[in-house]
Parts: C-alpha cells; sequence; structure tokens
C-alpha cells in the first residue's frame, strides 16, 4: 500500500451547503493511504464556510473569493504536491473504493498519464438518473463529434500532464473541462477503466442547467481555438469541417433550450454553411422560435432537465 502513488483531490466550491458535507464525506470514506485534499471555497454566504469550519484539522480549507471555478482549480492544484491530481465538484461524490482502484491503475501502469472510469448521474437527493455515456477514449471522434464521453468527475491526471498541457483556461465558466480534454488528448492519451468512479449529480442550481445557454459561446470559442492551433495531427484536420459543424450545431442546441431563439439560429446558419444535411428536429424548433420552444417543452421535454431512469 506504502507504494501506491500519492493523490491530490481538489474540490471548489461556492454556496452549495446542501451537497458538499456528501462530497466530504464520499472522498473522507476512501481511506486512500495517501490522499491530500483541498477544499477552495469561492466565498460562499450560505453556511457553506461555518460547516466547513466544523471539521476541524480534519478538513483542510481556504477561502478565496471572486477567483472563478477555473482558477480555484488551478490554485489547488498548484498549492497540492500529489502525484495524480483530480477535481470533483462539490455537488458530485466519489464511488466507495474509487481512489484505491485509481491509485493502483497508475501504479500498475506507469506508461499512463490520464485514467477515467464510469459515471452515474443522481439527482438532488442522491437517486440515480443513469449512467453517463462513456465509452472508451478515441481522440479522432471527441474532436468530430463534439460530445464529451469524459465524465470530468472520473478523469485523474498524473502531475506531468500540467506541465505539457498546461492548466484550465480561467477565461472559461462552464466547458473549463471539455477544453481540457481536447489539449490533453494531443499529447496524453486517455485510459478507459471501465469501474464506476463517481457519480454526478444534476439539479436545477446546477451550471449546466441553470446557465446552459452561456455554453453556447464558450463551445464554440473552445473549437475555435483548437483548430487555430499549429500542432495538430492530419487525421484531427480532417474532421475539422464536421466538427465545427456538430459544434455550432450543438451550441444552437444549448441556446435553442435555453431559450435565446435569436442565438440558436445564428448558430444553426453557422452549421448549416459548413455542412448542408438534412434537416433535424432541431433546425424546424429554430426555424418557428419561441412557439416551438413551448411545443417541445410539452411534446418531448428539455432533454437538459434531471430525468428519473427508467425502471
Amino acid at each position: 500500500m506504502s507504494t501506491l502513488p500519492s493523490i491530490s483531490i481538489i474540490t471548489p466550491t461556492l454556496n452549495q451547503c446542501r451537497f458538499i458535507g456528501t462530497t466530504i464525506a464520499s472522498v473522507h470514506r476512501q481511506a486512500y493511504p495517501n490522499l491530500e485534499y483541498l477544499v477552495i471555497d469561492g466565498g460562499s454566504t450560505d453556511g457553506t464556510q461555518e460547516l466547513l469550519s466544523n471539521y476541524g484539522e480534519g478538513l483542510h480549507w481556504v477561502c478565496e473569493p471572486a477567483t472563478g471555478q477555473s482558477a480555484a482549480i488551478n490554485h489547488g492544484w498548484q498549492r497540492t504536491s500529489g502525484e495524480i491530481i483530480a477535481w470533483i465538484n462539490s455537488d458530485d461524490i466519489y464511488a466507495p473504493g474509487a481512489l484505491l482502484q485509481v491509485g493502483e491503475y497508475f501504479q500498475l501502469h506507469p506508461e499512463v498519464d490520464i485514467v477515467y472510469g464510469d459515471c452515474d448521474t443522481i439527482d438532488e437527493a442522491g437517486r440515480s438518473l443513469g449512467a453517463y455515456a462513456t465509452r472508451p477514449f478515441d481522440f479522432v471522434e471527441l474532436v468530430r463529434s463534439t460530445i464529451n464521453f469524459i465524465p470530468q468527475p472520473a478523469v485523474f491526471l498524473r502531475r506531468g500532464v500540467i506541465e505539457k498541457t498546461g492548466l484550465l483556461d480561467e477565461s472559461l465558466s462552464y466547458v473549463m473541462d471539455f477544453d481540457y480534454w481536447l489539449r490533453a488528448g494531443l499529447h496524453h492519451p486517455f485510459e478507459y477503466l471501465p469501474v464506476k468512479l463517481a457519480a454526478l449529480r444534476l439539479h436545477a442550481s446546477a451550471k449546466s442547467i441553470a446557465r446552459l445557454g452561456n455554453f453556447a459561446s464558450e463551445l464554440v470559442q473552445v473549437y475555435e481555438g483548437l483548430f487555430a492551433r499549429n500542432d495538430l495531427p492530419p487525421a484531427v484536420l480532417a474532421v475539422k469541417r464536421d466538427a465545427m459543424a456538430n459544434i455550432h450545431h450543438r451550441a444552437a442546441d444549448c441556446a435553442f433550450w435555453a431559450g435565446n431563439i435569436s442565438a440558436a439560429r445564428h448558430y444553426i446558419r453557422q452549421s448549416f454553411r459548413l455542412r448542408p444535411w438534412p434537416p433535424r428536429a432541431l433546425w424546424l424548433w429554430v426555424l418557428f422560435g419561441s412557439p416551438a420552444l413551448f411545443l417541445a417543452n410539452r411534446l418531448i421535454g428539455n432533454p437538459y432537465l434531471p430525468r428519473a431512469a427508467e425502471s
């Protein structure tokens, strides 16, 4: 056990008092022999800091107001010293024994730099909503499809990765994880470990739901930055047109379901210019604007809102 690599976990938080205790418990119950855990609070006013203080010396936490989530994670990575690093948000949880499985995998595979595993989605009460759509790693397909099949809470990196890739992009508030996978994947193949490592909580105040419309511009920004690089391999350059069409279509989807019809129309037009294709349902919804949004909500429901898993 003493030869297992050290692991540093960062939890950024802001006004998540109702969930963060469960997150902390999921880390503490790992009982990993060489664990460093740091919570960075962004200036919570909902009782989070009082809750953190109650842990006494059993929890290392700091308050860094107004730095933003990406900056908080970066500061945490720079403050810690573990050979393996990760972050888990203050509404997500680790599966029992996750860190031991990750540590043992890195120990047995010194050539591996990045590992990710399976992840559940859960609701506010911790009830299962189903499995995150994880799949084995394929970098070209990750770029082309624009589908982030790598669940952030279940990702672990060797510290050397940030020396090559850099830190999270602090200009991003919503898709900093997807951006990092795209940047890191250029030089560090991800290894998929088909075991459950974490659970991602979906709830009304989560950024992916409450501020869905803000994802659109960041998704396009990330892909424009990716294809502006001069170190892309030929296989990635070969899918540029498809990838840019797909990311504009995905941005249109986010904008539409967030109720920003004008932005959705803009992104749909950009997608069509890049790659004309037979209209999808989204095109029709966007064409008819706000009445279509009302109808779509009635007929199929917002796909970004959490739904109970089918039995």
